[in-house]
């Protein structure tokens, strides 16, 4: 089976993924002098720890009557979006990526990433060019910007 470039292109957008995931925290800091964690948050954080334990698909469950109960919940919308990733549900990560970025994505800049590797790999270039080019005003990590400046250059190199 021969790959084509969009598909080699996905496929190195999946390994500074993984690398930006392996470093990136799973939920947003706390800010300081903010309330202890609450009832809402536990449960989120015990849906997460399902998903990625011994029992995925009750922590999806758990994720998706957390949105079911408080659509602006926009942490639960961000893991729904990943674990979509992770899955090759590329259709549905996407709606969840747009629906956090609407929420105010800058307070989780990574979206802006993960928008533009999901565009790129459904040949939607333009919209993962826009969405990387956005995700560079947000990130000051060179490692990450320097990953980032590459996917841009192959995806500008493979537009129409």
């Amino acid at each position: 089976m021969k790959l084509g470039r969009m598909q080699w292109i996905a496929l190195g957008a999946s390994g500074v993924a993984a690398v930006m995931l392996a470093m990136a925290p799973r939920t947003p800091a706390p800010e300081a002098g903010t309330q202890p964690p609450s009832s809402a948050d536990a449960r989120l954080a015990e849906a997460v720890a399902l998903v990625n334990g011994e029992n995925p698909m009750m922590g999806i469950q758990q994720l998706l009557a957390i949105v079911e109960e408080d659509p602006s919940n926009v942490e639960a919308h961000w893991h729904l979006g990943l674990f979509s990733v992770q899955s090759g549900q590329y259709p549905k990560a996407l709606e969840r990526f747009r629906k956090v970025a609407d929420m105010g994505g800058d307070r989780i800049p990574d979206v802006w990433f993960y928008l533009g590797r999901t565009y790129a790999t459904m040949d939607s270039t333009e919209q993962a060019i826009s969405s990387l080019k956005h995700y560079r005003t947000l990130t000051q990590d060179t490692a990450i910007l320097r990953g980032v400046d590459r996917f841009l250059l192959e995806l500008e190199h493979e537009k129409p």
